[in-house]
Formats: C-alpha cells, structure tokens, sequence
C-alpha cells in the first residue's frame, strides 16, 4: 500500500476502470477513488463499459466515459487504476488502450492472474470498496458523506447486505460498516437502494428462476438458468439474481448455487455462490478462466 501512495503521489493524471458488467462493488471503487484523488487536485477520468442495469448504480452512469480519450499533455504524468478486477480482460474494450500506462491493481479475488506495475491485493478483504477506504484512512483522508455512501453501497453489494460474511472478514467490515455509520451513512437507505422499488417483472424473474432449479449430489448443489429468450419478455435490468441466490441458499443441505446465462448464440456465463466458508469457489471458477 505504501508503494501505492507513493504513486499516487507522484502523479497528476489518473484513467480508473474496473471490470465488464459492473456491480455496485466495482463501481464504487471506481467512484470513490476518483472522488478522493479529485480533492487531492488529482485530474480523474472514470471509464466503464457497462452494462448498468443495476438499477443500485443507474444513477450513476452519466459519472462514467465510454470511449478512452487521454487529457491532453498528460504524458509522463498519467497512470490508470484497476479496481475488482482478477484477470485483465475483465477490463473489456480498454484492455488494449492503457497498454503503454503503468498500472495500479486493487482486487480482493482469491484466484486470477498476475498483471499489472503495482498490485494491492487482499482475498481476505470482504469488498473492493473496503480496500479503497482502507487506503484513504492510510493516507489519512477522511471520506465525505457522499464518498462514505459510495464505499457502503459496495461494501453491502459484495457482502449481501452482510449475509456472506465469512469469520476472516467479519471484524474488520463491521468496523468499517461502523465508522461510514458514524459519518453519516444510513443503512436502510442503502438497503433499499439496493433491494427496494424493483418492478413488477423482476418477481417475474425471480419466480422463473426458482421454478427452474435442479438438485444434484443429494441437494448440495442447485443449478438455475436464464435463456437469450427471457430477456425478449423479461428486461435485464430485472433480473435479481442475488434474491434468488439468498432464497436458493437457504434451503436445507444446499452447499452451492449456480445460475447460469445465456448472454448470446456463442456465450454462456456461471456466476457460483455458496454459504460454506470451506468451499473456495474462486479456486474453482479459476481452472475455467474466471474467478471471484
């Protein structure tokens, strides 16, 4: 970290991204590192490629470019920021424009791939957002509420409102969770920004899912789908999979969750949770090139 400082110090341009498809985790980190670097009179440019149909960080699409265009005269003063990203394609589309830039990697996933110049790099850590704040109180900022909001809104995106918490991350993210409180964040805000005022289709969604869940090795395992079809009567931004990984997750015997999407006519994706602390489900998703 004190390396990292360092860097941060020493230079005045910043292009922070994180990963395709962001979650209120990634785009947290995003926000509130630029937010924190803009009061150190940093100059900030944020890039995503999206999706944002989450609808926690709709709101904050427009804080976002979707084209890398460099400041001008920012050579030999620019460095890029890689937030909650395990592999480097995960960045998407900007992978090939930062190549030249030395890079900054801040991710809390167990499994991945070595890349980039300076890597702060913490599996133990809850959440992204609870790393970057760590690296505020390191340099000794004091996050605005509005920074402190940001942080929360990650940190209760990756841990389920604190429902997957595991012994290891426990302790520090309820400190964490305490002194954002005591700046001002309030949780039930949070809460239903993340969960509250879904629309109708989203219970559409989710009933669909549950109905399509399969049993294996004696219920340990439940396996759920989304076709490219759903998504012609179901909008994405409905999809609430989290909810139906919380209810699949509390059934008896159930170790494992997978949903699994169909995104196009040549792609598939898996996204895994489990509720067992034994289980390492980024050490697996690693044998297929992903993580977590």
């Amino acid at each position: 970290m004190k390396e990292i400082i360092r860097q941060i110090n020493d230079h005045e341009c910043f292009y922070i991204f994180g990963h395709t498809d962001p979650d209120g985790d990634c785009i947290g980190s995003q926000l509130a590192t630029g937010m924190f670097l803009r009061r150190l009179g940093k100059r900030v440019k944020l890039f995503s490629e999206g999706s944002f149909t989450r609808q926690d960080i709709k709101k904050y699409e427009s804080f976002f470019e979707t084209e890398f265009v460099p400041f001008e005269d920012e050579k030999g003063k620019a460095m890029v920021i890689i937030t909650d990203c395990s592999t480097p394609d995960r960045i998407g589309k900007f992978r090939d424009c930062i190549a030249g830039y030395k890079s900054i990697i801040i991710d809390h996933h167990s499994s991945g791939s070595e890349f980039g110049d300076f890597r702060f790099i913490r599996p133990d850590s809850a959440s992204n957002t609870l790393l970057i704040y760590n690296l505020m109180k390191e340099m000794g900022i004091k996050p605005t509420l509005e920074e402190a909001e940001i942080l929360f809104l990650g940190i209760c995106t990756d841990t389920g409102f604190f429902k997957h918490l595991t012994t290891i991350s426990a302790a520090a993210t309820f400190k964490a969770a305490s002194e954002l409180a005591e700046l001002g964040v309030s949780p039930n805000k949070t809460f239903f920004e993340i969960n509250g005022n879904r629309k109708f289709d989203s219970m559409t969604h989710t009933a669909r899912s549950l109905s399509r869940l399969r049993r294996y090795y004696g219920d340990k395992l439940l396996i759920t789908y989304d076709l490219m079809e759903d998504f012609e009567e179901i909008p994405k931004e409905c999809r609430n999979i989290d909810l139906v990984y919380m209810l699949a997750l509390s059934t008896e015997n159930v170790k494992v969750i997978a949903a699994v999407k169909q995104e196009n006519p040549e792609k598939i994706t898996v996204g895994l949770r489990t509720r067992d602390e034994n289980i390492d489900l980024g050490k697996f998703c690693a044998q297929f090139g992903g993580g977590g």
